[in-house]
């Protein structure tokens, strides 16, 4: 399973929408998660058809909403993920995770933290933000691995990291 990963959008559908054409045409991605700023840029790409799921970024209306989840947890094809706009939100965790994704601070990343694989996708706010280009993510969920990526507009990979999948306990 191929999930695309998006995040701070900031209202630019144009380079959302030529980040979600690359993810879903070259890439094959069959779900998108999109990780805030702004949650009306997961809505748009609900009404144009595509599986998405998401949470709401620190300027979001729906941020302050009781009703909407700051962090969630999705498991896809076996892998737990838990996602929130600000790392911060990340821990303490409740439970497992196998894969922590974030956004807000427009850096785009691969790291472990606190011993779990960390990916932060960058920005879609405008061609360069805060001295750093637009990129999005990938995560490539495989059988033994999944593989993160980072990917700028030009279709080239940024950064990459592979990480072993837990065997599931019996």
């Amino acid at each position: 399973m191929i999930l695309g990963v998006l995040s701070d959008t900031h209202g630019n559908l144009g380079l959302m929408k030529r980040a979600v054409a690359a993810l879903t045409e070259r890439v094959r991605a069959s779900h998108l998660v999109h990780l805030g700023d702004d949650w009306e840029d997961k809505l748009v790409l609900e009404l144009q058809g595509y599986s998405v799921t998401g949470v709401p970024g620190l300027w979001c209306e729906a941020f302050h909403d009781r009703h909407v989840p700051r962090v969630r947890t999705d498991v896809f094809d076996g892998l737990r993920v838990v996602c929130a706009h600000d790392p911060q939100l990340l821990f303490p965790l409740d439970g497992q995770a196998d894969l922590l994704l974030s956004g807000h601070t427009h850096c785009p990343v691969i790291e472990c933290r606190q011993g779990i694989p960390h990916m932060n996708p960058g920005h879609l706010k405008s061609p360069k933000d805060r001295g750093r280009e637009a990129t999005f993510g990938v995560v490539d969920i495989r059988e033994k691995k999944f593989e993160l990526l980072i990917y700028g507009l030009d279709g080239k990979v940024r950064q990459s990291g592979a990480f072993p999948r837990k065997q599931a306990t019996e």
